[in-house]
């Protein structure tokens, strides 16, 4: 502006900026005059021609300003990225952005900042650009393919202070010294959850180990009640679906904390929340006590606390081991009550301790190798260590003395870790070490809704809707401080560029690299919860063919690692991790097989040793194939309908479990077998694949293998006995679990189930090991059968055309011998036209089926008249099943024979119990 006394100027917020009183109110007014002579500044507002005369200082006219480029950068003010800015110009004393949408912001310097891109260099770069590849390819459904393709197609910017910039570019996790003395626990603790908090909270990156049952989600919540009411920080929970973050706010909703968390992500998530946003229940929450007193309180029982979890520990693990002793003591006397044993009195080794009773088995285990036992040397060790006078009766009753020396140890050394727990146990009852723990939950969650009052009490009624929540996000994220969602759609729960201060991972080794990357691209902070030894994430190997680009390491390679597995993989040893070895869920003796052989013993069962019923069971299918493919038609797959029927006959009949259905869980690996198990099994059993059921429990778990000893079932053993299946399998089970599988595949072939067998068998002492009695005549065309039918093998036509026919038609004979179905006979081949009086009800597609030679496999009729009671058919599995258009001719015949009301019985060649199904039908008819 060239001279602005007595002439009147045009407003243009891009050239000048006026401060009236401080306040940039250019976009406000029409014309302003400087009044030289009167020291005065005139202005006119768009409200009316008043003037308004205001001293120079109170007005400041700002010219010329500078644009600033974003080149890449992205501008924010305070922690807000501002979105997609017009113009941001700089008048030097104030900086004014102008949105597309004509909107202007007008701020300080000091809270406005351009941050550069955290990805900028080529290694960065190069593992973006390979993630956008196989984004474009990541699912069948269109929609979601055309969603993770978008979000990482707008993922050029990275912040350099988020978790995404550190990974990208290998840079060290930060460490920070908090002050732990604040922790709270309103959720109950231990010692593996207490560290893995303060892991959690002194680290820019952090990893939690959560085996089966050890409390990840427990852990989770009192990590959030920290983050957000002890530090104020902003914190989303995500997994790779909605149901594992559900399960937060569940718990928290159930504790009366719902109001802190909003499910976002997806579309109909966010409706959901802004049609019925939760509001604060704090009424009482402002306890008299003040913060700093009940921090005092909680750092006193800390000290105390810990001192008696590390005891409680010890008194789990004792009894860990002392179940490993009485089993092993179990094995012994069943060994040791099959000898032929001299009664062995007053030898002074039986009153030695359990340590000096072995010192002796092992020191005259290696005197006999060594050849020393007849040396003079030996013998004085004998005796002035051991107080073993008469050598001679050692050496004549050498195996009665030491196998008696044997069950001594067990009974000692059983007797002695008796005495140890129950002296930790009354120094912990002494100490009143669960009134402690009542306590310090008592106090941190007093201290945690004090907190919550203070933060919430002074909150308006929250009137954010879907269009205004991320404008607003400042003001929304401090009434909703917990953010919910999928991994892939957090971005889109959040303003675009901005900054959690933590992303809590939930199921991590479930969630892939793109979608990890995309929620570490929106914190500073973030903590992986999960379990490398649990199932990761399915991929697509088809896809890597498509690819054009490569990841620059294996580290970032999506087909090889989750967002678990990589992590671990880049930071390796410097990765601040915590694994909960407490354990809460499967009775001991399920966990325990998990726990040696996939967690190096580290794992502490605190559940109830004593069962109210078999802990675990292994069911073995009769001899035979059971197994069958479906490659053709819809519902392609595996199945195994003996392991089924099993399930149906055997184990479901059981006294126990007729009235327990909804505690049952039934899982496989394979979808089809789980498809035909909804068909079959009894309402209220939860059926699903093992990928599926990771995150649930039951009280009874039946597993089904489905494979077989054929040449088709070997094919599928690497998938079926993966170590991470049968991990996830087995811990699902809270009181039982119960294997059903082939009779000798597994034992012979596999590796994790053969050592679960194994394991049963020790486990059990063989007493929970059942050889099913659920047999098929058609198990005769196998070359492996049970020992049940050699009887009717005997009496087959090896000749005949059809075995499976030939097979059944011996059976038919066996039943109708027997005097209550004499009346009957039987005809093999029967057309179908002969066996109708009429055509008349059939339509043209029918009429022409009888008239094309269809035949009836087997009809029962009775002698004197000559009426069919019975059709029976036998059903092939390569013929029918897995033949769509026999399938079809199938339900014209089922069709016909209904319209003309003959009773029909079909009979798979992989079902079971045909004469008793024979017997019943004829029994009806």
């Amino acid at each position: 502006m060239a001279t602005l006394n007595k002439e009147q100027v045009i407003m243009d917020i891009r050239k000048i900026m006026i401060l009236v009183n401080g306040k940039d109110r250019t976009s406000e007014i029409v014309s302003i005059r400087r009044d030289v002579v009167q020291r005065k500044i005139e202005v006119v507002y768009l409200t009316g021609d008043k003037v308004y005369p205001y001293n120079q200082n109170r007005v400041k006219i700002l010219e010329n300003p500078r644009v600033i480029e974003l080149e890449g950068r992205v501008a924010y003010i305070d922690n807000l990225p501002i979105y997609e800015p017009k113009i941001i110009l700089d008048f030097g004393e104030r900086i004014k952005i102008i949105q597309y949408n004509g909107s202007t912001h007008t701020i300080n310097p000091e809270r406005f900042s351009l941050i550069d891109n955290g990805a900028s260099d080529q290694n960065a770069q190069q593992i973006l650009a390979y993630l956008r590849d196989i984004a474009q390819y990541t699912s069948d459904k269109p929609e979601e393919e055309a969603f993770l393709k978008q979000e990482m197609e707008q993922l050029t910017f990275v912040h350099p202070e988020s978790v995404l910039s550190h990974y990208l570019s290998r840079r060290p996790v930060k460490a920070r010294t908090p002050d732990m003395d604040g922790v709270i626990f309103p959720f109950r603790f231990n010692l593996s959850q207490k560290a893995a908090l303060e892991n959690a909270v002194a680290n820019s990156i952090s990893v939690i180990e959560g085996p089966p049952g050890t409390g990840k989600t427990q852990t989770i919540l009192n990590i959030l009640a920290n983050l957000i009411a002890v530090q104020g920080k902003s914190v989303a929970v995500v997994s790779n679906n909605n149901e594992a973050v559900k399960n937060v706010i569940e718990k928290m909703d159930k504790q009366g904390y719902g109001f802190l968390t909003a499910l976002l992500g997806k579309k109909d998530n966010q409706d959901a929340f802004f049609a019925n946003m939760p509001t604060a229940k704090i009424d009482g929450w402002d306890y008299e006590e003040e913060k700093g007193t009940l921090f005092q309180h909680i750092k006193t029982l800390n000290i105390q606390l810990n001192k008696l979890l590390t005891k409680d520990r010890k008194r789990a693990q004792l009894g860990q081991e002392l179940r490993a002793w009485q089993l092993e003591q179990e094995h012994f006397e069943e060994y040791f009550s099959r000898q032929d044993i001299e009664e062995i009195s007053k030898l002074p080794l039986f009153r030695e301790t359990p340590d000096r009773i072995i010192s002796f088995l092992a020191e005259t285990s290696l005197a006999k190798e060594n050849n020393q036992s007849n040396k003079l040397l030996y013998k004085l060790k004998l005796l002035f260590k051991y107080g073993v006078f008469d050598y001679k009766k050692l050496e004549t009753y050498e195996a009665s003395i030491l196998l008696s020396l044997q069950k001594e140890f067990y009974r000692q050394q059983i007797q002695m870790m008796e005495q140890e727990i129950a002296a930790i146990e009354g120094q912990l009852q002494n100490a009143s070490f669960d009134k402690l723990l009542e306590e310090h939950q008592q106090y941190s969650e007093k201290l945690f809704r004090k907190y919550l009052y203070q933060s919430h009490s002074v909150q308006p009624e929250p009137d954010f809707t879907k269009k205004s929540f991320k404008i607003r996000f400042d003001d929304f994220i401090k009434v909703y401080p917990i953010i919910l969602s999928t991994t892939h759609a957090l971005r889109r729960s959040i303003p675009q560029n901005y900054l959690l201060d933590y992303v809590i991972i939930d199921e991590a080794s479930q969630v892939d690299l793109i979608t990890g990357v995309l929620a570490f691209s929106c914190c500073r902070n973030v903590i992986i919860v999960g379990d490398v030894k649990q199932l990761p994430q399915i991929t697509n190997k088809e896809i890597e063919a498509k690819l054009t680009t490569t990841p620059p390491c294996d580290e970032y390679n999506y087909f090889q690692h989750n967002i678990l597995s990589s992590a671990i993989s880049l930071y390796g040893k410097s990765l601040p991790c915590v694994t909960l070895r407490e354990h809460y869920r499967c009775h001991p003796q399920i966990i325990e097989f998990c726990n040696q052989k996939y967690y190096d013993g580290q794992l502490i069962p605190y559940t109830d040793p004593s069962p109210s019923e078999c802990p675990l069971v292994l069911y073995r299918t009769s001899a035979g194939n059971h197994m069958r493919r479906v490659t053709r038609g819809v519902g392609k797959g595996r199945y195994n309908q003996r392991e089924l029927d099993v399930i149906v006959e055997e184990i479901l009949k059981a006294p126990d479990l007729v009235e327990r259905r909804e505690g049952i869980g039934f899982v496989t690996p394979y979808r089809k077998q789980a498809n035909k198990a909804t068909q079959l099994l009894t309402d209220g059993i939860e059926i699903d694949t093992v990928h599926k059921y990771q995150g649930r429990e039951k009280n009874v778990m039946i597993m089904s293998t489905v494979l077989d000893s054929s040449w088709a079932g070997q094919q599928g053993i690497d998938f079926v006995d993966d170590p991470q299946m049968i991990n996830v399998a087995v811990s699902r089970a809270i009181k039982q679990f119960i294997l059903v599988t082939d009779h000798d595949l597994f034992f012979k072939k596999g590796k994790n189930i053969s050592d679960l067998i194994r394991y049963i068998e020790y486990s059990t002492l063989d007493e929970t090991i059942i050889d099913s009695q659920v047999v098929s005549v058609f198990d005769l065309l196998y070359r492996k059968y049970s020992s049940k039918l050699i009887s009717l093998k005997a009496k087959m036509d090896p000749k005949a055309r059809y075995q499976s026919e030939e097979a059944l038609r011996v059976l038919l004979e066996e039943i109708l011998k027997k005097p209550q179905y004499a009346v009957y006979n039987y005809a093999h081949g029967m057309l179908l036209r002969n066996l109708l009086n009429t055509v008349d009800l059939l339509n043209p597609e029918e009429l022409k089926f009888v008239s094309n030679r269809a035949s009836l496999d087997f009809v029962i009729f009775r002698k004197l008249d000559k009426s069919c009671v019975l059709v029976v058919e036998v059903d092939g599995f390569a013929f029918h099943e897995n033949n769509p258009d026999q399938l079809h001719r199938d339900a014209l015949k089922d069709a016909i024979l209904k319209k003309h009301n003959v009773p029909l019985l079909r009979l798979a060649t992989n079902g079971s119990g045909e004469r008793e199904k024979i017997e019943r039908a004829l029994q009806e008819a």
